[in-house]
């Protein structure tokens, strides 16, 4: 399977919290696709557990590395879309 690979920015004022975290885990989980997240320096995450994501603790600004295992491109892009809307706040 490929992996398809993008770049996301936290956009809420508050950072990287529950509330965005629980909008990507159900992304994740209704995509059915394996999707890892992570600092552009750092480990990457199963984007699957809200725990996970939150314990990055994303600061607003920071940008954060996003693999998804899918062998659609275009459906990969989409969720890495999703996922940066999680980030507006």
């Amino acid at each position: 399977m490929a992996t398809v690979t993008g770049t996301v920015t936290i956009e809420d004022p508050i950072g990287f919290h529950a509330r965005p975290a629980g909008q990507i885990v159900k992304l994740v989980k209704d995509s059915g696709l394996e999707v890892r997240m992570g600092r552009v320096d750092g480990n990457l995450v199963k984007a699957n557990s809200p725990l996970s994501l939150m314990a990055m603790k994303g600061k607003t600004g920071e940008q954060l590395n996003v693999e998804v295992d899918c062998d659609d491109e275009a459906q990969g892009q989409a969720l890495i879309e999703q996922i940066q809307g999680s980030l507006k706040g």
